[in-house]
C-alpha cells in the first residue's frame, strides 16, 4: 500500500497501527487499484468487510464462523476512501448479512459509508457495524483494548451470531 500511496500524483493519508504488521494471506495479494477492494474468500450468506489492521482479525472470525457451519465472504476493503461500490452491489446479490469490520470511530466511519451506500442503491441487506466507540480510550496493550471495545474476534462473533438470531 505503501508503494501504491507514493506511486500516485495526489495527496494520500496512510494509518500506520500499533503492533506488528500482519504477513499472513500472501496468497491473496493482487495488485492495488485506487478504490477497488479484495476479494480473498468467496462464498455466501455473510460478508465480511475489514479495513486495515482489522484483516487479521476477519480471518480469525472467518475461521470461527465456518466451525458454527456459516458460510462467509470475507474482503479486504483496502481502501476507507473511495469505497468500492461495484464489490458492494455484486454481494448483495449472494449475501444477507454485511459485516464491517474497522478500527475507528462509528461515526462518520467506514461502516457508516457502507450503510450509506447500501441506502442510496436501494440495496436492502443488513449491516452490523464493528466500530470503536465514540469515547476516550486509554492507551494500552492493542489486544486488550481490543477485547475491552468489542473488535477481537471472540466479541465479533458473538456480535453476529446474536444479530442472526435476533433477524431470522
Amino acid at each position: 500500500m505503501l508503494k501504491f500511496g507514493l506511486a500516485l500524483e495526489a495527496p494520500v493519508a496512510i494509518r500506520y497501527p500499533r503492533g506488528e504488521a500482519y504477513d499472513g494471506l500472501e496468497e491473496f495479494r493482487t495488485p492495488v487499484e485506487l478504490g477497488k477492494s479484495e476479494i480473498i474468500y468467496r462464498e455466501k450468506d455473510i460478508a465480511l468487510l475489514a479495513l486495515g489492521s482489522m484483516v487479521k482479525t476477519a480471518v480469525e472470525v472467518r475461521d470461527l464462523l465456518k466451525d458454527k457451519g456459516l458460510s462467509c465472504t470475507l474482503i479486504n476493503a483496502r481502501f476507507a476512501k473511495p469505497i468500492d461500490s461495484e464489490t458492494l452491489k455484486e454481494i448483495s446479490g449472494d449475501h444477507s448479512l454485511l459485516v464491517t469490520m474497522e478500527e475507528n470511530v462509528t461515526s462518520g466511519g467506514f461502516g457508516e459509508r457502507a450503510r450509506q451506500l447500501l441506502f442510496d442503491e436501494g440495496i436492502d441487506m443488513d449491516l452490523v457495524n464493528v466500530s470503536l466507540p465514540d469515547m476516550f480510550l486509554e492507551h494500552g496493550s492493542v489486544d486488550i483494548l481490543k477485547k475491552k471495545t468489542g473488535l477481537d474476534a471472540q466479541s465479533i462473533v458473538k456480535r453476529i451470531v446474536a444479530f442472526l438470531e435476533n433477524n431470522r
